[in-house]
């Protein structure tokens, strides 16, 4: 087993473990979403040493990341059981509540990750805010959230989801927190028509098998147009106009 540093006391978090039995390194939108973050982070050349991602789950994003990136990640969660699925990487995991702004992790970071993690939270600009002070000022920080209220639903309801967001909302929050604006983009405009679909069945599935239904990747002909579908979005040379999800980066302010 992992060692997990214990800086902070377990806390209950709105978020569903079943989730992550399906997100593995390999699941198309797992690889999807963690192309679009090594694009965007090569793009913004800025140099990182040390990363922390914020709600880091069972470490996956931290596992690719590292891969890819070569520079260590450590991971902060409240879930004990997920960081315990974490697999050992170059950075540490921390059973960690940020609001907890322990000394030796504030503005110790060149990049703060927060990857599907903000939604789930009341309080999303105080969290944010509360990230933030573990990245040092220039630093970046890297969000990917689901997109569009209008698309809120059951699947948001079981896995914990409070909030759905636009662009605008994301440049508000970056607006209170002092951060500039690097790149806010929609992606996942190729699974709408799979969203709606979703919204469709599970309506007749129950609340404990929504996580299966929605994000298991159910047969090899599903896996194998979903990844078409990705490989198209990607190498589209325009940026989505609407989306499933969206990714935005910005830069803490040294003022």
């Amino acid at each position: 087993m992992n060692r997990i540093d214990q800086l902070s006391t377990v806390t209950a978090v709105s978020m569903a473990d079943e989730w992550f039995e399906h997100a593995t390194a390999d699941h198309f939108w797992m690889q999807w979403r963690h192309e679009l973050l090594v694009r965007q982070l090569t793009r913004i050349k800025y140099p990182i040493k040390k990363a922390l991602e914020v709600g880091c789950g069972h470490g996956v994003v931290r596992q690719l990341v590292e891969r890819d990136l070569g520079f260590a990640v450590d991971g902060c969660d409240l879930n004990r059981h997920a960081l315990e699925m974490a697999a050992k990487g170059k950075g540490r995991l921390l059973l960690y509540d940020i609001f907890d702004r322990n000394p030796a992790l504030l503005e110790a970071y060149d990049l703060v990750l927060l990857m599907d993690v903000i939604e789930h939270l009341d309080d999303d600009l105080g969290f944010l805010s509360a990230a933030l002070e573990h990245l040092q000022p220039g630093g970046i920080v890297a969000i990917n959230i689901p997109a569009h209220m209008a698309f809120y639903g059951k699947y948001d309801e079981v896995v914990g989801h409070k909030h759905r967001y636009n662009i605008a909302r994301i440049e508000w929050l970056f607006r209170q927190t002092k951060i500039e604006p690097l790149s806010i983009v929609y992606w996942g405009l190729t699974l709408l028509p799979f969203l709606f679909a979703r919204t469709v069945v599970i309506r007749f599935v129950s609340r404990e098998q929504t996580i299966h239904t929605d994000f298991g990747e159910s047969n090899a002909v599903t896996r194998k147009i979903l990844r078409i579908l990705q490989r198209l979005e990607l190498s589209a040379p325009f940026p989505m106009p609407i989306g499933t999800s969206l990714m935005a980066f910005g830069i803490r302010s040294n003022k």
